[in-house]
C-alpha cells in the first residue's frame, strides 16, 4: 500500500489490478474484467487516510468482514455483482462482499451513459450507496465494471461525474474506467459567474468533462476540468446528428455522439438503402436521425437511430470521447 500526499493529505493508494477478457462480446458490452481472488472489493483509485472509514475497513486498506448496513459505506465507491435485473421493470439486485444482503437500484441510478445497457446476471458492476426517498440504502451512479484504470486512459478526454468534493480535491468517476480518479481545484476551468462565495466548486454528482493526465509527480489525475449540463438523447429526437459506432455486432450495435450522453440503439435495417450493404464496425462514422422506435411494442419508449448513414469507416478503436 502505497503512501502519498496530495495537497498536503495524506493519501493511500488501493487500485486493484483487474484481469482483461479476451472473449468477444455481446453487441453494446464493454470487457468486464474480474477482480483477482484475495482483492478486496472496494476500487477506489485513492482513499483519503484521514477521512472516516465505514465499519468494514479499517485504516490500512484491509477489510473487516461485510458489514449490515450498506449505507455506512456511503463514502466509498464499491464492486459487487447483478443478481437480478429485469428490463421490462428497469429494476434489479445486487450483492457485494462489502455488505450483507441485497441492494435493490433502477435504470435512474444508473449512470447516464449506461441507461440502455441491459445488465446481465452474474455480471460484474461498480456502484456507490445512498439513501433512497424513504432512507432505505440503493444502489446508484451504477456502470459495468470495464476492466480499464484511469492510468489506462491517458490522454483521453472524457466525461464523468463527482462523488465527493471538499474544499481543493475530491473524485470523479466515469463509465470509461474503473475506481476514482483525483482532481484537485487547481486543475477546474471554471468562470466568475460558476464561483460562488462560501460554495465548493464542484457538487457530488455535478457533470463534469476532464482530460486524463499525469500531474508533475506522475500520478494520473483530471485536469482541464469543465462542467457542462449533458444532453441525453432524447433532447434531440426528431434531429440529425453525427456520431460514432461504439460497437455493432451482428445486425444491431450502439453509437455514440459528443450531442449526448450514453449509448443509441442502432440497427442494420436503419442504414439507408445505398448503405445497406457496408459492414458497420466501431468506429465509423455515421449520420442518423434520432427517433422514437415504433417498430417494437414493448420498446416505445426507446429511442434509436434512425436514416443511417456512413461518412467514414471505422478506424478510430471501440470509443469516442467526445
Amino acid at each position: 500500500v502505497a503512501v502519498d500526499l496530495l495537497d498536503g493529505v495524506g493519501v493511500v493508494s488501493m487500485t486493484p489490478e483487474v484481469d482483461r477478457l479476451a472473449s468477444p462480446l455481446p453487441p453494446g458490452a464493454q470487457p468486464v474484467g474480474s477482480v483477482a481472488a484475495g482483492t478486496q472489493e472496494r476500487v477506489s483509485a485513492v482513499a483519503v487516510a484521514s477521512a472516516p472509514l465505514g465499519n468494514g475497513a479499517t485504516g490500512n486498506g484491509t477489510t473487516t468482514g461485510p458489514v449490515s448496513n450498506p449505507l455506512t459505506l456511503r463514502h466509498e465507491r464499491l464492486q459487487g455483482k447483478i443478481t437480478k435485473f429485469v428490463v421490462q421493470s428497469g429494476t434489479g439486485f445486487l450483492k457485494s462482499h462489502s455488505f450483507e444482503g441485497e441492494l435493490g437500484f433502477k435504470t435512474d441510478n444508473v449512470m447516464l451513459e449506461c441507461q440502455n445497457y441491459e445488465f446481465k446476471e452474474d455480471e460484474s458492476v461498480e456502484f456507490d450507496v445512498q439513501a433512497d426517498e424513504r432512507g432505505r440504502p440503493h444502489a446508484t451512479a451504477l456502470k459495468p465494471v470495464v476492466g480499464r484504470k484511469p492510468s489506462d486512459c491517458l490522454g483521453q478526454r472524457h466525461r464523468g461525474y463527482v462523488r465527493r468534493f471538499a474544499d481543493r480535491w475530491g473524485f470523479l468517476n466515469a463509465a470509461a474506467f474503473d475506481g476514482d480518479l483525483f482532481v484537485h481545484r487547481d486543475n477546474l476551468l471554471l468562470g466568475p459567474e460558476q464561483i460562488q462565495d462560501g460554495q465548493p466548486p464542484l457538487r457530488t454528482g455535478q457533470a463534469v468533462e476532464f482530460d486524463i493526465a499525469l500531474d508533475d509527480r506522475g500520478r494520473t489525475v483530471a485536469k482541464q476540468i469543465t462542467t457542462s449540463a449533458l444532453l441525453r438523447p432524447c433532447d434531440w429526437i426528431g434531429r440529425r446528428l453525427q456520431g460514432v459506432i461504439r460497437s455493432f455486432q451482428g445486425a444491431w450495435g450502439f453509437v455514440n455522439s459528443d450531442k449526448f450522453a450514453g449509448d443509441l440503439f442502432v440497427h442494420r435495417d436503419a442504414l439507408l438503402q445505398q448503405f445497406q450493404d457496408v459492414e458497420l464496425t466501431a468506429g465509423t462514422v455515421v449520420e442518423f436521425d434520432v427517433e422514437r422506435d415504433h417498430h417494437k411494442k414493448s420498446g416505445k419508449n426507446r429511442l434509436v437511430a434512425r436514416q443511417v448513414s456512413i461518412l467514414h469507416p471505422g478506424s478510430f478503436g471501440s470509443g469516442f470521447t467526445g
